[in-house]
């Protein structure tokens, strides 16, 4: 067995693919999600669970701004009214699109950040407030399905303390007395599984195609070597050759895609017809980190500039004026060369 290990990059980057996956498969039939089916939304309980509580924590923010200096919300009469409000709204969830992917795409990372490494997690939750009461924490319990066992002892824990508002630090201190002293996290993991199966955590392509490789890290382009030149004798300048001009940016795709061993070409050189139904996952998921900066809708955007040319020439100026000097391609020249020889196969 071997164990998952995931960088905080390579977990935003699988939140936006994920999140993109699972809205527009949900949203392709309908306009709308209603809160008894976000409990359901996938077969990962705390992921469901995850998207409710930021679903919470936002309207919370909303009702704080509802409060105005020009009435006592504090009056017992007001603060019953307003808590009934609360209580019957909630059970009217009804959510767009729009508005649920940013939800969902925070939900993903925090569940994974939450399996990984369930002490940062808390952490990064207790400190996104000052100020923070025995009744918030109870209030989230109910939104922590994993490490359930943890989360009670802390609790517990936690109750034994004064009333009122409570120290940040006492609270994490706290959470890490209770928390296992080591924590790993192995492949074989049900939760590990569920995600799989929704998008693959893990790339297991057989050979010839792509040796096993673990997770999906981002391809950083190898360092430079430096040679030390001597410096040769004046008289035998005037025989040295002209030196070659520096190579654009399209020479170079141009050059490159005359080498046979990249991913691309390794999964097929037939042409393709629909570019955006032809790039896997996997290479989705590393193209929208690598290249568009986790930006699906720019991503999306290349996409449909690519079916608009009707040429590969066209194409790779279109994208090159667009997206390499904002995105600094330059610097990214594996990913890039893999996204042109895929994009090339369009017209064969």
């Amino acid at each position: 067995m071997s164990q998952l290990q995931l960088d905080k990059s390579t977990i935003q980057s699988y939140g936006v693919a994920l999140s993109e996956k699972l809205v527009n498969d949900f949203f392709s039939k309908k306009e709308s999600i209603k809160g008894e089916e976000i409990v359901r939304f996938t077969e990962i309980e705390q992921l469901n669970f995850f998207i409710l509580m930021n679903l919470f924590d936002r309207w919370k923010d909303e009702i704080g701004r509802l409060k105005s200096p020009y009435f006592n919300y504090e009056e017992e009469e007001v603060a019953l009214a307003l808590k009934a409000f609360v209580n019957k709204v909630s059970r009217h969830i009804v959510v767009r699109k729009e508005f649920f992917k940013p939800l969902v795409q925070k939900s993903i990372i925090d569940t994974l950040t939450y399996l990984l490494n369930p002490s940062e997690f808390i952490e990064q939750e207790i400190n996104k407030t000052d100020r923070i009461t025995k009744s918030d924490l109870l209030d989230k319990e109910k939104f922590f399905k994993l490490y359930k066992d943890t989360f009670q002892l802390w609790i517990a824990k936690v109750n034994s303390m004064h009333d009122g508002a409570l120290d940040v630090n006492e609270l994490i201190k706290a959470y890490t007395a209770v928390a296992p002293k080591q924590h790993v996290v192995q492949y074989s993991d049900p939760i590990v599984d569920k995600f799989n199966q929704l998008l693959k955590l893990t790339l297991l392509v057989s050979p010839p195609q792509q040796a096993n490789v673990e997770k999906l890290v981002k391809i950083t382009p190898p360092e430079p070597k430096v040679e030390t030149v001597q410096p040769k004798p004046l008289e035998n300048l005037a025989n040295q050759p002209a030196p070659k001009p520096a190579i654009s940016i399209n020479d170079q795709i141009k050059q490159n895609s005359q080498s046979g061993n990249s991913i691309a070409e390794r999964l097929s050189k037939s042409k393709i017809e629909d570019i955006k139904s032809s790039i896997p996952l996997n290479l989705k998921f590393l193209f929208i980190n690598v290249l568009f900066d986790g930006k699906v809708n720019e991503y999306n955007d290349a996409l449909s500039h690519i079916e608009q040319c009707s040429d590969f020439e066209t194409t790779q100026k279109v994208l090159i004026d667009t997206y390499s000097k904002k995105n600094k391609w330059d610097s990214r020249v594996e990913e890039r060369d893999e996204f042109f020889k895929i994009i090339e196969r369009k017209f064969y």
